[in-house]
């Protein structure tokens, strides 16, 4: 009886790892409006967005609302895909250091952790003016994300931002932040110093 149960169990695992790579290939995750890759072009040449199947994370932290600040415009990730590599645009990973270099980041972001945005306002176009900032004519379309929609980072950037001066119609907030974008399987780049 045992060496029935072995064979089966056997037989059953042959036939799941054979299966497997034929399933992979042939089964397709779209994007959006049935495509299955994005190319956008970066500095260093193009890069392709696509889907790969991705076990959900654990959700930690609290819902943070889809409008941060008055003014700010909430966009998902077909929005932030087709901003990527646009010159009239920044997309800003405001997590710590510490989660980028660990966990990787969207391609084409840039590191401004939440708590050093007050900082950094030139990164953004303003001129510093004494204790504060200059942002009159600035032009760049800032994409702010976290972690995920319960991450109350970016939210905190944002508003650092606007005190500062930065105008708000000119920031747009991916609320479901690093953790929707590879829940859905996007292209990640290793995070950078």
């Amino acid at each position: 009886m045992r060496t029935m149960i072995n064979t089966l169990i056997a037989a059953s695992l042959s036939a799941s790892l054979v299966a497997l790579p034929v399933m992979a290939e042939d089964e397709k995750i779209q994007l959006w409006d049935k495509m299955n890759e994005y190319t956008v072009e970066l500095e260093d040449g193009p890069l392709t967005i696509s889907r790969i199947k991705t076990p959900p994370a654990l959700i930690k932290g609290f819902l943070q609302p889809m409008v941060p600040a008055e003014g700010v415009t909430p966009v998902g990730e077909i929005d932030i895909i087709e901003m990527i590599g646009k010159e009239d645009s920044m997309l800003v990973d405001m997590r710590m250091k510490d989660h980028v270099l660990q966990l990787g980041t969207i391609p084409g972001s840039v590191n401004i952790p939440y708590t050093e945005v007050a900082m950094n306002m030139d990164q953004f176009g303003c001129a510093q003016q004494g204790k504060g900032w200059n942002c009159d004519g600035v032009t760049t379309k800032v994409y702010a994300f976290c972690n995920s929609s319960t991450c109350p980072q970016s939210p905190n950037g944002i508003r650092a931002m606007i005190r500062e001066g930065y105008p708000a119609e000119l920031i747009y907030y991916y609320r479901g932040g690093y953790q929707d974008w590879t829940i859905h399987g996007l292209t990640t780049v290793e995070g950078e110093l």
